[in-house]
Order: structure tokens, then C-alpha cells, then sequence
């Protein structure tokens, strides 16, 4: 279900389209959280912001990785020391 709603797009100014809704209570919140989507309607700006999100993700993804090999390192040295 898109349409079109009275918010504008922080960067190009075109108008968002709603995208969904949820609200859930989250562990160790006492009130329940609203989430809400929005997509820009401009589709070279959308883009965009995918490209942005995907590259985020990514490095989030090789700091985990890159964190998860210091640990072992360390670890690894910890056990060589004993």
C-alpha cells in the first residue's frame, strides 16, 4: 500500500511514500516502539540511499568479521603464553 504523505524527502525534497508501519514492545521497555518506512519518490535519490544502506551494512559486516579474527588471535596468543 504506497501513498504519498505531507513529509518530504531530507535531501532532494520530493515528497516520501509510506512503506509500513510497526509497533512492538521491545525487552526491557516498558512502552511499545513505533517504526515507521518511508521510500523517496525519487527513484535516482532512493537509489541512492540504497547504495548508501548496502555500503553501511558492509562495513558493519567486515568490522564483525575483522573483530572476530582479533579475538581468536588474542586468544590463540593467550594459549601459546600458558
Amino acid at each position: 500500500m504506497k501513498q504519498a504523505t505531507a513529509h518530504n524527502c531530507s535531501q532532494c525534497g520530493a515528497p516520501l511514500i509510506f512503506v509500513s508501519e510497526v509497533t512492538e514492545l521491545r525487552e526491557g521497555t516498558r512502552f511499545p516502539q513505533t517504526t515507521t518506512k518511508y521510500r523517496c519518490s525519487n527513484d535516482e535519490c532512493q537509489g541512492e540511499k540504497d547504495k548508501q544502506t548496502a555500503k553501511r551494512i558492509k562495513l558493519l559486516e567486515d568490522k564483525a568479521i575483522s573483530d572476530q579474527k582479533r579475538k581468536d588471535e588474542k586468544a590463540a596468543e593467550k594459549k601459546l603464553l600458558v
